[in-house]
């Protein structure tokens, strides 16, 4: 215990000289004022998040730790290419809009103001949450000394690093809490989500959003869970209103599996009448989950191209566009799971991409894993839990519902869950095997690199 809190007391500390660091970087008060209090709220959304001493002394670790990681690859990042915010960028061409639009809101001259200009702004009405969350973050800021880039990125720091947090009490629900640890490190690091904690875009606070309806589904809350479940997809609706739509299936899913849970009798008893009474408002959002998955689609298009472009497929990102309708959509939803492909493609633009190219290669590895595991006996365990087994499918239709964009971005929301079930079949082979299903995944991808090279 004592060598805990001391671990716990040098990341404090770490984290405070980060913020020091942060602020005289960027040559702001605020900069260092919004980092403490992001720690705070995170430390006290992990008080809150566990029940047990222990698992909350670990998640407490796991934020700390990745908001230190990531904070320092944003910094660095900003600080190698962001000259002028008004201009350069990092990774993609919306930060540059994003934050030159909420940095003029932010100068108007009240916070009523600022909601007054979001209540009917045409321009921000698909992004109207992480717009008026960072104009009011923007205007306290400048109300102390000045609004800067750095002080907005660290949101997406919060929000990456508390992602993880909320990965490891998913797993350590249903695994042991060393190796959930070991698991959750993993992650953090090979995953889309450390190269993403550097990059200005609502993706990231998105996924948040996603993983907390995860952590609702899974540690349901009985009826007052149905009110967190609609409070979570206004919230989701206001960052992407796609999204939004998409996380009314959670809702769904929540209160099918509340109904139908045996160990609550109350609710079980009645579970007819409120599944009919369910039927109408279901059939209802299939009409507007379609209008979502719509808007995904017609939205991907516009960037579809350049998205294509960046990862270096081309002409063969094009090809895939061609095939039949439905067709389409499932190999390019499956593809979109390999990019950016060739993994290496990224490198040629910017060195700093490495997570990017890695994460690549690690969730060609996870899928390799979970098709192998859902088909070849002894079968992934974790398909078995009807949370995961909800969760998954959901993940799936979203993935095959954005396929139209080879953006991850995108989709990396529900990234989480497909991690989980994939740890589930992992942990459930031999270590021999392991080991031999990473080898002939990297092999088959690597197969497909020089299959790409040669038609190319």
């Amino acid at each position: 215990m004592r060598n805990s809190n001391a671990n716990t007391n040098l990341l404090l500390l770490l984290n405070f000289i980060f913020a020091c660091i942060a602020g005289i970087v960027s040559v702001s008060v605020a900069t260092f004022l919004f980092n403490i209090i992001l720690l705070g709220i995170g430390m006290l959304s992990i008080t809150a998040m566990f029940k047990t001493p222990a698992r909350r002394q670990t998640g407490l670790r796991i934020f700390l730790s990745f908001f230190l990681v990531y904070g320092t690859f944003m910094l660095i990042t900003d600080t190698v290419y962001i000259q002028d915010p008004f201009r350069d960028i990092f990774y993609a061409k919306d930060s540059v809009t994003f934050y030159t639009y909420i940095d003029k809101v932010a100068s108007m001259r009240t916070l009523g103001d600022i909601t007054n200009f979001y209540r009917d702004d045409f321009f921000s009405s698909d992004w109207k949450g992480f717009a008026w969350f960072s104009s009011v973050l923007g205007f306290l800021a400048k109300g102390i000394d000045n609004n800067t880039l750095v002080l907005q990125k660290l949101q997406i720091v919060f929000c990456s690093a508390l992602i993880l947090t909320i990965l490891f009490s998913i797993l350590s629900t249903y695994i042991n809490s060393e190796v959930s640890v070991k698991l959750t490190v993993v992650y953090a690091f090979l995953s889309y989500n450390f190269f993403f904690s550097a990059v200005y875009l609502r993706d990231v606070h998105i996924g948040l959003l996603f993983g907390l309806y995860f952590l609702l589904i899974i540690n349901r809350q009985g009826l007052t869970g149905v009110f967190y479940g609609i409070l979570l997809t206004v919230l989701i609706y206001l960052f992407r209103p796609e999204h939004g739509f998409f996380s009314a299936t959670f809702l769904m899913a929540y209160i099918y599996l509340l109904v139908t849970d045996r160990n609550n009798r109350t609710l079980n008893k009645f579970k007819i009448p409120i599944l009919i009474l369910l039927a109408l408002p279901a059939l209802t959002q299939v009409v507007y989950l379609q209008q979502g998955l719509d808007t995904i689609q017609s939205t991907s298009e516009n960037y579809l191209d350049s998205s294509m472009s960046n990862a270096g497929l081309g002409s063969f990102g094009s090809m895939l566009l061609k095939l039949p309708f439905g067709v389409r959509h499932v190999v390019v939803g499956l593809f979109s799971q390999t990019l950016p492909f060739p993994f290496y493609a990224v490198l040629e633009e910017n060195p700093f991409f490495i997570p990017w190219a890695l994460a690549a290669l690690f969730w060609f590895v996870v899928w390799g894993v979970l098709i192998y595991t859902a088909l070849v006996k002894p079968r992934n365990p974790f398909f078995k839990i009807r949370e995961l087994r909800f969760l998954f499918i959901i993940a799936v239709l979203l993935i095959l519902g954005a396929s139209s964009n080879a953006d991850t971005r995108r989709i990396m929301s529900v990234y989480p869950v497909i991690y989980v079930v994939f740890a589930g079949g992992f942990l459930s082979l031999d270590k021999v095997k392991r080991k031999q299903l990473v080898m002939a995944s990297l092999l088959f991808y690597f197969g497909l690199v020089f299959v790409y090279a040669l038609i190319k």
